[in-house]
């Protein structure tokens, strides 16, 4: 095994904790602020801080500005859509319209010419 290997595993080994540890972090745990142990109290500690209420107002503004200005792209994309199925729809008439007289042409020619028989 190399040393860098051997190090590796001599700081992964379990060790004890010091002596008092537990007792430390209990005593740490009373000191703390009444309202972090309770849910509300910790969001209420939040607000209450005027440059976070200012952050959270300006983070809904720019939820509600956003919102709605994906909502106008969505409509002007649908309004969009519109025009072009008008579009490919009266592409489709004049087509058919044109098809419609060749037919007939062919038809004409085909009534006054002579069958041949194959």
């Amino acid at each position: 095994m190399n040393a860098w290997e051997e190090k590796l595993r001599e700081a992964l080994r379990r060790k004890a904790a010091p002596e008092g540890f537990a007792e430390r972090v209990l005593a740490r745990t009373r000191e703390l602020p009444e309202h972090a142990e309770k849910p509300w109290g910790l969001l209420r500690a939040f607000i209450t801080k005027p440059a976070l209420r200012w952050a959270a107002a300006g983070t809904l503004c720019l939820v509600i500005a956003s919102g709605a200005v994906y909502r106008q792209r969505q409509e002007r994309l649908r309004r969009e859509g519109e025009i072009a199925r008008m579009q490919v729809r009266q592409a489709l008439g004049i087509a058919s319209m044109k098809l419609n007289v060749a037919l007939r042409k062919v038809q004409g020619v085909n009534q006054g010419a002579p069958q041949s028989r194959l």
